[in-house]
């Protein structure tokens, strides 16, 4: 079951080239989130009529687009253990939108907007990752200090989140307070612009794309890998 789709359904009941044109932001699969790369109908290719409580949900709530969103983590170290400490290790974050299960029940003026909010409040998350990360390096700027923080931050990351998913979720649908879509629209506008120097680069899309550390002297750290959809 897809994050996203569990918080609403809940509420309700290889080396490669570094320039710009080489790296890749979407794979077969997913779309990860860049600013300039919005979701369109077409993205959303789930049947929504094989989806339990797709209608009922659009018919009672209006909630007939459902983006199933997710963040990927992981982390790289080097391969050749002698080179730990003179070679860093290196986090990568990415907010992802899966094709295969986001679901349109019928379309409606807004539908897709509200659910672009949601995407980016998950690169809200994404940026705070890197922010923590980035407070950790200060107090103690020594290999390994990602391995220990990642996991622990990247767990009060989705807290975060979840709560913020939470109550727009609410607030948009349950609720439908009249104006909050774009109250929640300007206010996680304002919070990204806040936070842009941690941004989700396209390096960190194309790690997620090809699966592969993007540097040829590292390695997945298995025990630190975050799953995108569980």
């Amino acid at each position: 079951m897809k994050e996203s789709l569990v918080v609403v359904l809940t509420l309700l009941v290889g080396t490669f080239g570094f320039g710009q044109g080489n790296l890749l932001t979407e794979s077969e699969t997913h779309i990860f989130w860049q600013p300039d790369k919005k979701l369109k109908q077409t993205d959303f290719k789930a049947d929504a009529t094989k989806i339990q409580n797709a209608i009922r949900y659009c018919d009672t709530v209006g909630l007939c687009t459902v983006a199933s969103l997710g963040v990927f983590a992981v982390l790289d170290i080097p391969k050749k253990k002698k080179q730990r400490g003179r070679l860093r290790e290196k986090v990568y974050v990415a907010p992802a939108f899966e094709f295969s299960t986001s679901y349109i029940v019928r379309t409606d003026s807004l539908g897709i907007e509200k659910q672009q909010v949601v995407f980016d409040m998950y690169e809200l998350s994404a940026r705070y990752i890197r922010k923590e990360l980035g407070l950790m390096l200060e107090r103690a700027d020594a290999y390994g200090t990602l391995s220990i923080w990642l996991k622990t931050i990247e767990n009060d990351a989705q807290k975060l989140r979840t709560e913020m998913v939470d109550s727009y979720t609410k607030d948009v649908y349950i609720n439908n307070r009249p104006g909050a879509y774009l109250e929640w629209k300007e206010k996680v506008d304002s919070t990204l612009n806040d936070l842009k120097e941690f941004a989700t680069k396209p390096e960190d899309c194309h790690r997620f794309v090809t699966k592969q550390p993007l540097d040829d002297k590292y390695k997945m750290a298995k025990t630190v890998v975050g799953r995108l959809f569980e």
